[in-house]
């Protein structure tokens, strides 16, 4: 029986839908094609059986410090201890029960994303570590479709150029992605076009009740400190206002990243935009991932300035007009509009701040009809995950490392 550790960012304080969803999406492909046998690598082990169930295994995953210096610093000396100097770090360090983690599994698959660049530098560098223990262990990798950059340094290039040499298969979400990721390794064999790991979730246990009103899924991330809140809040409300009018329908705002019971993030920034509203509005709590996505397919349209919304909108066939709040949102944003095949505008936060009322091009998405993904893009994707089965189930054939000197410390 095949065993795959399975690396994602989840079991964070702070619940993330689309990460928690990526991961739902592997295990759920996987176990499709006959992997049942998985570990979950994540922040809290607890957390994450309380939503991916108890009969599934969980371990702690690599915590790596934010700051650009220590994160390559520590880097650096897990390689050093890959390379024998055991003594470079402490007995107690976190690396040597993740090598042990690994040690017992078959092969490593690091689950989709948009965190391999240098804004979000410490979760690269917990992938990359990753990818060498397994390597190392004699494991194979493979890399589940990923966002590159934009935003990355000449070290964080490095990096990640090091960490997509290790995969054996690695999925680029945009053409982007893909055109960055042949520049960093040229001849690599294994770079395929996919759609997002998230695009074919199982409902959730048990099913959501179905609505009978017509409604819009909204969620929208708070803006960045040079742009005030209000303001935003103010921007949004004025777009919602003119979709929920042109389509007779009542807003439904589903938070994405919100701590359980805290009221914050999304939560909170929604309520801003709720209160500048005039159409009908629902505030919603946090809810899992599974059910943040069934949730959004019932909805007639989507409207949100976050990524995995309009992942599961394009997925089922919904209308989605999406908003980018900076370069990083709009290469993401326009890549999932793409890779489903949707040609469309993607206005900036900077475009509704500086316009009084809403452009009709922004809202042309909505007078399309509900169109499901073309069946080439499906079958396309549905042999991504045969090959990445395969890929998992498949021996490096290099020599596995039986008997380090940390072993019974």
């Amino acid at each position: 029986m095949v065993r795959v550790a399975i690396q994602g960012d989840i079991g964070q304080q702070v619940y993330h839908v689309g990460d928690e969803a990526m991961v739902h999406a592997a295990v759920e492909q996987l176990k499709r094609r006959g992997i049942c046998s998985v570990v979950l690598l994540t922040r809290d082990p607890a957390q994450t059986r309380v939503h991916f169930g108890a009969e599934l295994d969980a371990a702690p995953t690599l915590v790596f410090p934010w700051p650009p210096v220590d994160r390559e610093r520590y880097l650096g000396e897990i390689k050093a201890v890959l390379a024998g100097d055991t003594g470079v770090l402490p007995p107690h360090d976190q690396v040597f029960g993740v090598i042990e983690t690994l040690r017992q599994v078959d092969a490593l698959f690091i689950a989709g994303g948009g965190n391999m660049n240098s804004r979000y530098g410490w979760l690269l560098y917990e992938r990359a570590a990753m990818a060498h223990i397994a390597a190392r262990l004699g494991k194979r990798v493979v890399i589940g479709g990923q966002t590159l950059g934009p935003e990355l340094s000449e070290t964080d290039r490095d990096t990640l150029a090091e960490l997509l040499r290790l995969g054996s298969l690695v999925g680029l979400r945009e053409d982007h992605s893909l055109r960055l990721a042949r520049d960093l390794v040229p001849g690599h064999a294994g770079l395929r076009s996919v759609l997002d790991d998230a695009s074919d979730l199982p409902d959730p246990e048990p099913p959501i009740e179905p609505r009978t009103d017509r409604t819009i899924a909204a969620t929208f991330s708070p803006p960045d400190e040079d742009v005030p809140s209000p303001a935003a809040a103010e921007a949004y409300a004025r777009l919602l206002d003119a979709v929920a009018v042109s389509m007779d329908a009542t807003v439904r705002f589903l938070p994405h990243m919100s701590t359980v019971g805290k009221g914050d993030g999304d939560e909170a920034f929604h309520a801003q935009i709720a209160e500048r509203l005039g159409a009908r509005a629902e505030l919603a709590p946090i809810r899992s991932a599974l059910s943040t996505a069934a949730l959004t397919r019932q909805a007639a349209a989507v409207v949100t300035s976050r990524y995995h919304p309009v992942v599961f909108a394009c997925a089922a066939g919904i209308p989605a007009v999406a908003v980018a709040p900076d370069e990083y949102t709009r290469v993401r944003l326009s890549g999932a509009l793409q890779r489903f095949g949707r040609r469309q505008a993607v206005p900036s936060l900077t475009d509704l701040l500086s316009s009084d009322s809403v452009v009709p091009s922004w809202l042309a998405p909505l007078a399309q009809p509900p169109t499901a993904p073309a069946p080439a893009i499906l079958a396309a994707q549905s042999k991504w995950w045969d090959d990445v089965v395969t890929a998992l189930a498949t021996a490096r054939g290099r020599r596995r490392w039986r008997g380090w000197p940390w072993r019974g410390r």
